[in-house]
């Protein structure tokens, strides 16, 4: 097993932290994240951003033709009554039957409820509780219709998963800054917990904060723990900056031959 490095102290990181942040948290860097579909494509904000989460794995380009396909055929707003099944609209996992039942799942949500918001709201006003009984309304709704697992990889079992996916679109709606777009307004930051990542796991592992890289619940919640300690209003501000810094700095987040290159090694915590 490789070794794990220790993070210096508090004030180090989060001073290095708030550097990069001012570097990376920037829109000419959201070409390279999920968030750069709902950014760019018009309608409704929230839909837009729903969708683009889900299916936010696999290569950039192939879920940005899906997208394309998804959203010219299914619309960008949750209420153009789409009847009929397109058989062209699917994406790895996802049959066309899988795509459009989660069309109408979303509809039924936005006529029921009003938003992905209101839905969440209605389940509880605690937000983690409300995640929980939103991916439980979604597996039944799927259960129901008897469908397939690529459904279902769309909404993974809350009890064990760590939601990566939802977790990010829940840091887009509840956080606001130069990219998140902060729509939400009846859930608090400070409750949002780590979607995370390659590069979040990494910077988890090779620091002594997790034990493994797992995309476990568990692990997402050790990692948030950090981050409260470090900004307990807003933990996950840094959390694009961490990703952009093993993306495009192609950071390991431990000293290593990259390093003679980087422009944060000064002061670098990692080191």
């Amino acid at each position: 097993m490789e070794e794990q490095t220790h993070l210096r102290n508090r004030d180090s990181i989060l001073l290095f932290l708030e550097r990069s942040y001012k570097v990376y948290n920037r829109v000419e860097f959201i070409e390279t994240d999920p968030i750069f579909f709902p950014t760019s494509y018009k309608g409704d904000k929230e839909y837009v951003a729903f969708v683009s989460a889900l299916f936010a794995y696999g290569r950039v380009n192939l879920i940005k033709d899906f997208l394309i396909r998804f959203f010219d055929y299914y619309g960008n707003d949750p209420f153009n009554n789409i009847v009929e099944e397109n058989r062209a609209v699917y994406y790895r996992f996802q049959t066309s039957k899988d795509i459009f039942n989660l069309y109408v799942m979303i509809s039924e949500i936005y006529e029921k409820y009003g938003s992905i918001e209101g839905a969440f709201l209605f389940f509880s006003d605690k937000l983690e509780e409300a995640l929980r009984r939103f991916v439980l309304y979604c597996r039944e709704f799927g259960q129901k219709r008897s469908l397939d697992r690529g459904f279902f990889q769309l909404f993974p079992d809350p009890e064990s998963s760590g939601l990566k996916r939802f977790r990010m679109f829940l840091r887009w709606m509840i956080r606001k800054d130069e990219i998140d777009f902060g729509l939400w307004k009846n859930f608090d930051r400070k409750d949002l917990i780590y979607p995370i990542d390659t590069h979040i796991l990494r910077f988890a592992y090779k620091n002594g904060i997790v034990s493994n890289e797992t995309n476990s619940l568990k692990n997402a919640l050790k990692i948030t723990e950090f981050f409260r300690d470090i900004n307990s209003s807003d933990p996950l501000k840094y959390d694009f900056t961490l990703t952009r810094l093993g993306m495009v700095n192609n950071c390991k987040f431990k000293k290593d031959y990259n390093c003679e290159f980087c422009a944060h090694v000064i002061n670098c915590p990692f080191c």
